[in-house]
């Protein structure tokens, strides 16, 4: 499953965490994620086991995201470049 998380603006300018999710996915799907991600420093990417985020503006600007795997009982993070991410995600469709 692939899940894209974000705050919008609602009507009355309050801002609304929303979650966008699809099943199946491909990779034109993780080009658009990814093209949005890459542009917003307060979304989050789930894919599968994975969230990928941004963890602070320092990071966003230097394009280093920090990775969560979750295993079923644990997780592990890293810190790696958004480009060698992106790539290792694109392997996986």
């Amino acid at each position: 499953m692939l899940i894209l998380k974000y705050e919008r603006l609602d009507f009355f300018n309050h801002r609304i965490f929303t979650e966008d999710k699809k099943d199946r996915y491909t990779k034109e799907d993780l080009k658009k994620v990814f093209a949005y991600f890459s542009k917003n420093n307060d979304t989050s990417i789930q894919i599968d086991s994975i969230i990928i985020y941004w963890n602070c503006l320092a990071e966003y600007e230097n394009r280093i995201v920090t990775v969560r795997t979750y295993d079923g009982m644990n997780y592990t993070e890293a810190k790696k470049s958004y480009d060698k991410v992106k790539k290792e995600c694109y392997a996986m469709v």
